[in-house]
């Protein structure tokens, strides 16, 4: 038996003797004592320990092996998947005026017509291969209730179309959050709504500057009455988007969620992302202050400081574990308001990465979006980071560089933070896949 190559191992100052395990393969966690953790690299570990550290993954019988499930990680995810995902951008109209928003220019009183609703459902039926046990789609605009009805449409034609496949339906709504209402949620329940992610850009001073309606006036309170109205409905997820210059205030959001009532238990998640600047066509100029590169020294120490603030407080955040970009996914496709086929919500506009349309169908995309780009880079296929990154984000590669050769390399992100972050997880008891080991 042999330590995984994709372990990692951090002294527990807090508990002199032991040692914090980490397997980026799994996500999960372990506390060893260091005199076993010696036994363990030498090989010669108690016996009592094999199946535990095995069945985390830490400990495998041949590392050749172990390298080669790794590297066939996105295949077998991809045949084992019971799930056909697909994002719909049902308009590109939106009654907010974000100053950072990557449609930018994009955004009009553009919609997905009635005649394409027909054709996605069409396009949707021709996807259900054997072994697909539900159709998820997440409905993105602009603002996706700006097209209320037609998500109520297309959700009753797919309910029904489904059910005499047996085939479960489910959508969520990634929404600015000003239409969420009760009414509308209470409508939409019964169509299949499981989830809503909403954007609020810390306190209110930093989110109305930020997020603005259309005409100006602030956006706060509306979205936070309509969380607090509808949060036991459904699981509601508050994400957040921040800058180098705002991170540092985003803390006294979670306060005043608490105090409204939406603890963490009345919350599904909270997650604070950079924004990343953005640099194409569509993007504003006047726009600065995002994140160009995950290595960029300031998103460290604000990654660190908002995991931590989140956790504190109690509420659950997105776990440090293997978590495959859509792009890698077979059965996941973006479909446009026009019925354009892409593999990513944020090249929305790219023409030139449509890969296919819903009367056509999907056309090879593996060399449109580099699948398995990663595979051609040592520093990757030797990278005990691989399981998290996978090459990293096309997206970001392409605005940093104008195209999507190469990869994103993050592991001088993760030197730098993993080990905190983990540590915050375990602190806080949210870490995936734990044991405490003898």
């Amino acid at each position: 038996m042999y330590p995984s190559k994709y372990l990692k191992a951090w002294s527990l100052v807090e508990k002199p003797g032991y040692l914090l395990l980490y397997s980026t393969k799994k996500g999960s966690v372990a506390m060893l004592e260091q005199e076993e953790y010696a036994r363990f690299i030498a090989g010669r570990l108690s016996a009592e320990l094999i199946d535990p550290l095995t069945e985390l993954g830490m400990l495998v019988t041949d590392p050749a092996r172990e390298r080669q499930e790794v590297y066939a990680m996105l295949p077998e995810i991809n045949r084992l998947n019971p799930n056909l995902n697909i994002s719909v951008i049902v308009n590109l109209d939106c009654n907010f005026n974000c100053r950072y928003c990557y449609e930018g220019s994009l955004k009009d009183r553009i919609y997905m017509s009635q005649e394409t609703v027909g054709q996605l459902v069409e396009f949707i039926k021709g996807r259900l291969r054997p072994g697909i046990k539900k159709v998820a789609l997440d409905f993105y605009g602009g603002e996706p209730l700006l097209s209320l009805n037609l998500i109520k449409e297309l959700s009753a034609r797919l309910q029904t179309m489904l059910a005499e496949r047996g085939v479960a339906y489910t959508f969520s709504l990634v929404t600015n959050g000003s239409l969420l209402t009760r009414k509308t949620v209470a409508e939409l329940v019964a169509l299949g709504l499981i989830g809503a992610k909403v954007t609020i850009d810390g306190p209110p001073a930093n989110h109305n500057l930020f997020r603005p309606f259309k005409n100006g006036t602030a956006s706060f309170e509306l979205i936070v009455k309509n969380i607090t109205d509808c949060c036991d409905l459904l699981k509601l997820a508050v994400n957040g988007n921040f800058t180098r210059d705002n991170y540092h205030s985003f803390p006294e959001l979670l306060d005043i969620l608490a105090a409204q009532g939406l603890s963490p238990y009345r919350l599904h998640q909270v997650t604070f992302h950079p924004v990343m600047q953005v640099s194409d066509r569509f993007s504003s100029p006047e726009f600065t202050g995002g994140c160009a590169a995950i290595s960029e020294p300031w998103l460290t120490g604000a990654s660190l400081y908002l995991h931590k603030e989140i956790l504190r407080r109690g509420y659950q955040t997105h776990k440090i574990t293997p978590s495959p970009c859509m792009v890698d996914l077979d059965e996941a496709l973006v479909i446009n308001h026009d019925g354009g086929i892409f593999k990513c919500v944020s090249m929305i506009g790219h023409d030139d990465y449509k890969v296919g349309d819903i009367r056509q169908g999907v056309a090879d995309y593996a060399a449109t979006y580099h699948l398995d780009h990663w595979r051609r880079h040592d520093q990757c296929c030797d990278c005990k980071y691989l399981p998290l990154c996978f090459g990293g984000c096309r997206y970001m590669k392409f605005q940093r560089d104008g195209e999507m050769a190469g990869v994103d390399c993050q592991r001088s992100y993760w030197d730098a933070t993993l080990e905190t972050l983990i540590r915050q997880q375990v602190n806080q008891g949210q870490s995936t896949g734990s044991a405490a080991l003898c």
